[in-house]
């Protein structure tokens, strides 16, 4: 019964995340961000947040309103766009480097905002009531998640490589304002 809560796991929240909003997002952050550093802030976001799904997620989801949490998320997907327009400082050559010190950390901020209270962790809440094995659950979507994040940066930088960079920066911009937007409304 063990290897049910890990199967269980790792398949639903791979196949709830694949085309999700946030694989999209990662996408779009690896155009702008190397694509370890995205991968990296990602998967650690992912256990992070699988960590206190599976630990403390009941408690937690009931602390922060969902109104709040809309909103907030909201307004960091509007930031985040702005900021991605605004674009990057020209080097030397013509090159656009990222003002980002820290992309990891912000790569890791932004996932972590985004995907608190979100359907995979009500899952993993799930199943490890289901089945009472919380680290093999835990082991199992988060693998699922990382692989998907790995997935969306691999792709991202493929495109980021075939578009040029001020217009991958337009389009990531786009995109985060638009998520931005419609987290309001859903």
């Amino acid at each position: 019964m063990w290897w049910k809560a890990f199967l269980a796991a790792f398949s639903l929240l791979f196949v709830a995340e694949l085309g999700d909003k946030t694989q999209l997002v990662i996408l779009a952050l690896a155009g702008r961000y190397p694509w370890k550093a995205v991968f990296a802030g990602a998967s650690a976001a992912f256990a992070l947040l699988n960590a206190l799904a599976v630990t403390v997620g009941a408690a937690l989801y009931r602390f922060l309103p969902g109104k709040a949490m809309r909103f907030g998320v909201a307004g960091l997907f509007i930031l985040f766009g702005v900021l991605t327009l605004l674009g990057g400082e020209k080097e030397e050559g013509g090159e656009e480097r990222d003002r980002a010190r820290n992309p990891f950390l912000s790569v890791f901020l932004l996932i972590s905002l985004m995907e608190l209270g979100d359907k995979t962790q009500l899952s993993l809440l799930a199943i490890t009531a289901k089945y009472s094995y919380p680290l093999l659950t835990f082991m199992g979507g988060t693998l699922a998640l990382c692989l998907t994040s790995l997935i969306g940066a691999l792709v991202g930088t493929g495109i980021s490589r075939l578009v040029s960079t001020a217009w991958m920066r337009r389009i990531s911009g786009a995109i985060f304002i638009a998520f931005g937007v419609v987290s309001i409304f859903w």
